[in-house]
C-alpha cells in the first residue's frame, strides 16, 4: 500500500505544485493519474518514488516512511521517466546493474516482452535505438524487475499503435496481484481499459480520486438531445455528450475523456 497524508512541494519556495495531498493505493490496483500539463504528475510520481523529498506531509511504502529512503522499501518502487535516457552500453551491461538491486527481476518476463515487441535480446547499445524501441525496451525492463510498486510516466511514447495494444496486453498478462500500477497519460484511450480508479490533479481545485465502480455507481454517460438535468455536457453531431446522476436502473460506461473534461472545466459539479 502507498499513503501520502498532507503532502506538499513545490520547486519555488512561495508556490506548491502540490498541496495538502492526501491518497492511498491499494495492491491490485491500475491507478490512471490523469492532469493538464503542469498540474503535477510527473512530481507525484518522482515523489512516489523517492528522487524528490515532500517539503510538508508524509508518504509510506507497506507503513514505511519514504523518507527514510532504507533499501528495502527502494527495492519495492520503480518509476520510468517519460525523459528517460539509456547509456552507451548493451542491455545485459544495463540488466548486470539494475537486476542486482531488485530481487524480485525476472528474466523470462523481459525475454517475453520483448519478443511480444520484436525485439532482439541482443542489443549493442541501447542509445542508438530508434525512439520507439528505446521506449519498448525501458517498458519491458520495468516490468521485469518486479516491484511491488510501477511508476509509468508517458510509457507508450513513441509506440505505434500496434505496439500501444501490445504495452496494453503485456501490463495485463505481467502485472501480479500484489503490485500498484500507476500510469501517467496525456492518451486517455492508452489506459482506459486497463484501469480500475483514476487519479485527476487539477491545480486550483482539490484531487480528484475515485474507483471507476464508485464512478459509475454514482453517474451515467451517454447522448442526448439537449442540456437539461445534467451535471456536464459537451456538444456532439448527435446533440450532447453528457454527465448526469446515476439513472435508476441504467448502467453506462464510463467514459473517461468526458469525465476528465468535466473535471477541469465543470466548474465543480463533479
Amino acid at each position: 500500500m502507498v499513503e501520502l497524508s498532507g503532502v506538499s512541494f513545490g520547486y519555488q519556495s512561495d508556490k506548491n505544485v502540490l498541496d495538502n495531498l492526501n491518497l492511498r493505493m491499494e495492491e491490485g490496483r491500475f491507478y490512471g493519474l490523469l492532469g493538464m500539463n503542469g498540474s503535477g504528475k510527473t512530481t507525484l510520481l518522482k515523489l512516489i518514488a523517492g528522487k524528490l523529498f515532500a517539503h510538508g506531509g508524509e508518504i509510506y511504502v507497506d507503513g514505511r516512511n519514504l523518507r527514510e529512503r532504507d533499501v528495502e522499501t527502494l527495492q519495492k518502487v520503480f518509476m520510468l521517466p517519460a525523459d528517460f535516457i539509456f547509456p552507451n552500453m548493451s542491455l545485459e551491461q544495463f540488466l548486470a546493474i539494475y537486476s542486482e538491486f531488485y530481487p524480485e527481476f525476472r528474466k523470462e518476463v523481459l525475454n517475453d516482452c520483448l519478443v511480444n515487441f520484436e525485439i532482439q535480446r541482443d542489443i549493442k547499445n541501447l542509445n542508438q535505438l530508434s525512439l520507439g524501441e528505446k521506449h519498448k525496451v525501458a517498458f519491458s525492463i520495468a516490468l521485469s524487475l518486479g516491484t511491488k510498486i510501477v511508476l509509468l510516466d508517458e510509457a507508450a511514447n513513441g509506440m505505434d499503435i500496434p505496439a500501444r495494444k501490445m504495452f496494453r496486453k503485456l501490463l495485463m498478462k505481467h502485472v501480479r496481484e500484489d503490485q500498484i500500477v500507476v500510469l501517467s497519460t496525456h492518451i486517455v484511450q492508452d489506459i482506459e481499459n486497463l484501469l480500475t480508479d483514476v487519479i485527476v490533479l487539477r491545480k486550483d481545485a482539490p484531487v480528484y480520486a475515485a474507483s471507476l465502480e464508485e464512478i459509475a455507481s454514482r453517474y451515467s454517460f451517454g447522448i442526448q438531445s439537449n442540456e437539461e438535468g445534467v451535471l456536464y455536457a459537451e456538444a456532439c453531431t448527435e446533440g450532447y455528450h453528457v454527465i448526469t446522476h446515476k439513472q435508476e436502473n441504467m448502467d453506462t460506461e464510463v467514459s473517461l475523456e468526458l469525465l476528465f473534461n468535466a473535471l477541469i472545466k465543470g466548474g465543480g459539479r463533479i
